[in-house]
């Protein structure tokens, strides 16, 4: 059994442990992997594992041998799916390997804006504390994250760890999801009202056509001026252009973004200067935890298709 990883370096520091896809077949990596290569490299597989690698029909033309593609990520947008279901060709991927990691990442970009901890490191590194008059720099607002009102649009894993963390900060939380979890404690909300009485608002649901630009200028223009703004979900949910006047303009106080609608943004982004506004750069799923688990993950995805089972199956 031919096992084709196409873009290794998307998912790899040299870190993670690749052993239990190699016991399912012949296993070979690539870092990465362009049009033309990803042809050239496929040709023979039996499975292909990619994580943002295009699958397109052209490819899975070139593959005769193809049976199964396992994205290494939850999205897979980058698998022509029709043309993978009209050749009985299985697309499975991985979800909820970051359910733990994406929670940590959003509560680290609200720490950040809460307590200035980013802007206080770079004054500490120009020099500006050694010299200081007094024993402290006092030199920008902060605030106490106990009894804020925590906003979570998408009430999924992710969400609801995210309320757990956010519990144990003493904030109260409230959520805007059709979905109501089991024993669930918190109170739902709808969109409006989530926006106008949250302190911080984050979002956690998935980009599709509903939520395309689901927070514009019209949203923006209800939160609270002190309000915060989080996205590590995916770009397109946040219209840019709308959140950087908003930031500009003291609409809001800040933001904390891990996701923009073109990554890297090889064309630049409204988002890169606006007022108050961290951007990390899609990293927030990427601890060496949740990496592993994509690979341990995708492994058994290929071991239950071998063994006749569908396990993960997308299409």
């Amino acid at each position: 059994m031919n096992i084709i990883f196409l873009d290794r370096a998307t998912i790899d520091l040299d870190d993670i442990n690749f052993s239990s896809i190699k016991a399912c077949g012949h296993f070979v990596s690539y870092p990465n992997s362009t049009g033309e290569e990803i042809i050239l490299r496929s040709r023979n597989a039996d499975i292909i594992i990619s994580n943002k690698a295009p699958i397109t029909q052209e490819v899975m033309e070139a593959c005769k041998n193809l049976r199964l593609i396992t994205v290494i990520a939850t999205g897979y947008n980058n698998v022509d799916i029709d043309s993978a279901k009209k050749r009985g060709i299985t697309v499975c991927n991985v979800a909820g390997y970051a359910k733990n990691t994406v929670p940590q990442h959003t509560f680290s970009l609200i720490l950040n804006l809460a307590t200035k901890v980013y802007k206080y490191y770079h004054d500490v590194k120009s020099g500006d504390w050694q010299n200081a008059t007094m024993f402290t720099l006092l030199k920008y607002p902060t605030f106490e994250l106990y009894g804020k009102t925590l906003g979570i649009i998408g009430f999924g894993v992710i969400g609801q760890a995210v309320a757990r963390i956010a519990t144990g900060f003493g904030m109260k939380v409230i959520y805007y999801d059709s979905y109501v979890p089991e024993n669930n404690i918190y109170d739902s909300a709808d969109l409006k009202t989530l926006l106008k009485v949250s302190d911080i608002v984050t979002i956690h649901c998935p980009l599709n056509k509903e939520t395309l630009n689901l927070i514009g200028k019209d949203e923006l223009s209800v939160m609270k001026p002190s309000a915060l703004l989080i996205n590590t979900a995916r770009g397109g949910i946040v219209n840019e252009t709308a959140l950087a006047e908003a930031l500009n303009k003291q609409v809001i106080a800040g933001a904390g973004i891990d996701v923009l609608s073109e990554e890297p943004p090889v064309k630049g982004n409204a988002l890169l200067s606006a007022k108050n506004c961290i951007i990390t750069p899609h990293s927030a799923w990427s601890t060496i935890e949740a990496r592993q688990t994509l690979v341990d993950e995708t492994a058994r995805n290929i071991m239950a298709f071998l063994n006749g089972e569908k396990r993960n199956v997308v299409n």
